[in-house]
C-alpha cells in the first residue's frame, strides 16, 4: 500500500505570531491492514519582538513545528516518509521573504533550517522518515523541527506592527 497525499497549513508569521496547523491524513508503506496519519503543530508564535535597525547584530528567534505520526491497526515494517516546506508568504520570494507593516516599504526577513541561519528554509527542504517494526492497535512518533528566523540589521522602517503569512506544506 502507498499513497501519496498534500496538505498545507497556513501559518501567520511576523512580530506578532506564527499561528497552528490543521490535521493530514497521511500514506505510508508497510505491510498489513492499517493507516497512517499526522498532526502538525506550532505551539508557540515566531514573535521577534521589538526591532531596532541600528542594532549591530540581527533580531533572531525560533519556534518549533510538531510532526505527529501515527500508524493505527496492526501493520509491520511501516515507514512513513515527509518533507516539509515553507511557503514565500504574501511578500517577497523564498530567498528573500517580507513582512509588511504601517509604511510603504517592507522589512526583509528570511527563514532558516539551521542555527547558523545559512540554509534558508524552502518549498521542501526538510526531509525526514520514521519507521515502526510492528504497529499493533497504535504506534505514535512526534518529532520537532526548529524554525530559525533572523531580520537583518539596518532596515529603516515605519515604527509599527509587521507580519507575513507562510504556508507550510507537509509532503508525504
Amino acid at each position: 500500500m502507498k499513497l501519496t497525499a498534500r496538505s498545507a497549513w497556513a501559518l501567520s508569521l511576523g512580530l506578532a505570531g506564527l499561528m497552528v496547523a490543521h490535521d493530514a491524513r497521511a500514506a505510508c508503506t508497510g505491510v498489513g491492514l492499517f493507516s497512517c496519519s499526522a498532526t502538525v503543530s506550532v505551539p508557540l508564535p515566531l514573535a521577534f519582538g521589538n526591532y531596532d535597525p541600528a542594532s549591530l547584530t540581527p533580531k533572531d528567534n525560533t519556534t518549533t513545528i510538531t510532526v505527529v505520526g501515527t500508524v493505527t491497526g496492526l501493520g509491520i515494517l511501516v515507514t512513513l516518509s515527509y518533507s516539509i516546506g515553507l511557503s514565500a508568504g504574501t511578500g517577497g520570494s523564498i530567498a528573500n521573504r517580507q513582512l509588511t507593516g504601517p509604511g510603504s516599504t517592507p522589512l526583509g526577513y528570511n527563514l532558516y533550517t539551521t542555527n547558523a541561519r545559512t540554509a534558508v528554509w524552502g518549498a521542501a527542504t526538510v526531509t525526514d522518515s520514521y519507521s515502526a517494526l510492528a504497529s499493533v492497535g497504535g504506534t505514535s512518533v512526534s518529532r520537532n523541527y526548529t524554525v530559525y528566523g533572523r531580520i537583518p540589521v539596518g532596515q529603516y522602517v515605519a515604527p509599527g506592527s509587521y507580519s507575513n503569512t507562510i504556508t507550510v506544506t507537509v509532503t508525504y
